[in-house]
């Protein structure tokens, strides 16, 4: 556990210094702190970029059937964007595809005030995945309207305040010790031009020098460390007054009395935050040598020269990156990679018709779309897996390489129904009744309940199998044709349970006994 903890936080360093390199010191005649603000700042674009992940087996570790065929499907996969375009902040479009080695998933992508659409080959109607208050919170018909309006505005305030939020990072960011400037020719999109080429390279050797070094210049840019907390203030603090106005209609609650002083007084506020920031990084950097030679040999392991991040940023006058090639190397210990020896990431990138008026592409929508956090429910693997043509590479990733709608399903039996209420199955003289809302929510099924009939209607969209039990009857229909089942369905407590087999079978599954643990085992291919 502490390996797979150090692994995740050591990638995240690296991703952060990724997105701060370009925010560095001054090298020779460019100045790259401007360059990150400069990009950070552009209002519309034009480019293109592919990524790449390739991976190499480890010989020290024989992988097992199933872990083989994964990892030889996704040794090498690529991400390429032939098609990007910025109208302006909050609207967006991309086209590429994803490559793996079975074949080839061309994909559309538009982004317009925050909600997204994604158009894939094979996918019979467009996804939509909306970032609005509504969407986002799943009760959200609860939450008040102001509130509401409040998170809307916070997702598109939080766009425009990047660049000064990333302007604090990026000033006070060390430079890597490997990092050159020099003037260049190159070519973007097809137009010569004049750019700085700057060159850096990290190690994981260096990483907790470069960390302790960023958290020693936050300490000393005391007026940047409150300058930052303004900028928070100023996105967040509209929100937390209206839902702590909304609080105190229900009651006088202490937490708003505390807090009301402070988000109406924003130099209040931002004195307190700072104090507080201040304080616990004097400590970090007070214990930060303790802690590095604290950490174990297998931590360390890391922090050497198999963890690489090489990069190539080329500015232009403006001080905005036309163009940048980054590769990020992991070589992973001896039997410690799950089969998996080395991990390289590549990005290459252009972007060119800077601050001039672009047109982002738009996916038809009037023939329908999946909701993929909708009214209609979640879009579950199955759901998605049932809109696609089964001819498609789209289909075939999912379905057969991916296994995306295999299901295996455990459940314990109790000895008696007041073992059992809630999600456990029980024992009915030999009939295993199992609560029909969670089994087949674990199937991807739909379930709906009618109270006037006492009927529980369970849809699945994989197989298009409609069953329709009835509460105290011991036939049901599926598909239409009527059924014996061994028990009738029955209502304990709010809950409805079913034979297992009368609903598992009826949505293509198998059922499956452990006599040892009394575990009855569902699966579905």
């Amino acid at each position: 556990m502490r390996t797979k903890r150090w692994n995740a936080m050591l990638s995240l360093v690296l991703v952060g210094i990724l997105i701060l390199l370009a925010g560095c010191q001054p090298v020779g005649n460019v100045d790259v702190g401007k360059a990150m603000a400069g990009s950070l700042a552009v209002k519309s674009s034009e480019g293109k970029q592919t990524v790449t992940l390739e991976l190499t087996p480890d010989p020290a570790v024989t992988m097992s059937p199933e872990g083989k065929r994964i990892f030889d499907l996704f040794s090498k996969v690529k991400i390429d964007i032939t098609e990007m375009k910025m109208q302006d902040q909050l609207h967006m479009s991309l086209k590429g595809a994803f490559e793996y080695q079975k074949g080839r998933v061309p994909f559309e992508l538009v982004m317009s005030d925050m909600d997204y659409t994604l158009k894939i080959e094979g996918a019979k109607k467009p996804i939509v995945i909306r970032n609005s208050a509504t969407a986002m919170s799943g009760s959200a018909p609860e939450l008040p309207k102001e509130v509401q309006e409040q998170l809307q505005q916070l997702s598109k305030k939080a766009v425009e305040a990047m660049p000064s939020l990333t302007s604090f990072f990026t000033r006070n960011f060390p430079n890597p010790s490997k990092i050159t400037a020099a003037e260049v020719n190159e070519t973007v999109n097809g137009e010569a031009l004049t750019l700085q080429k700057v060159h850096a390279e990290i190690y994981g050797n260096e990483l907790l020098g470069l960390v302790k070094g960023f958290l020693t210049n936050v300490l000393a840019d005391d007026q940047g460390l409150k300058d930052f907390i303004g900028v928070l203030y100023d996105l967040y603090v509209p929100l937390l007054k209206e839902v702590t106005k909304e609080a105190g209609k229900d009651d006088a609650n202490a937490m708003n009395d505390t807090l009301t002083p402070y988000l109406e007084n924003k130099a209040l506020a931002v004195e307190f935050i700072h104090t507080f920031v201040k304080t616990h990084l004097e400590q970090m950097l007070k214990d930060f040598d303790a802690s590095v030679d604290s950490m174990g040999p297998e931590a360390k392991a890391w922090l050497s020269d198999n963890l690489s991040l090489k990069t190539d940023l080329y500015v232009d006058k403006d001080y905005i990156t036309r163009k940048s090639n980054t590769e990020i190397g992991v070589t992973l210990p001896e039997g410690k990679g799950d089969g998996v020896k080395s991990v390289k990431i590549t990005s290459v990138s252009e972007v060119w018709n800077v601050n001039k008026p672009v047109q982002a592409a738009t996916i038809d929508t009037a023939g329908g779309v999946l909701e993929l956090n909708g009214a209609d429910g979640r879009l579950t693997p199955s759901k998605f897996v049932a809109s696609l043509d089964p001819n498609s590479q789209l289909y075939k990733l999912l379905k057969d390489d991916l296994e995306v709608t295999k299901k295996n399903i455990s459940m314990i039996v109790g000895e008696s129904k007041e073992f059992s209420y809630g999600t456990l199955p029980y024992n009915d003289n030999g009939t295993i009744m199992v609560p029909a809302r969670f089994v087949v929510e674990e199937l991807d099924a739909d379930v709906k309940w009618d109270e006037a009939t006492k009927q529980v209607k369970v849809t699945d969209p994989l197989s298009g199998a409609v069953l329709v039990l009835t509460i105290g009857s011991s036939e049901a229909t599926v598909n239409g044709q009527t059924v014996k089942l061994e028990k009738p369905a029955v209502l304990v407590e709010g809950v409805t349970y079913v034979p297992v087999r009368a609903v598992s079978e009826g949505l293509g599954a198998k059922v499956g006994w452990e006599q040892e643990t009394q575990t009855v085992k569902i699966t579905r291919d």
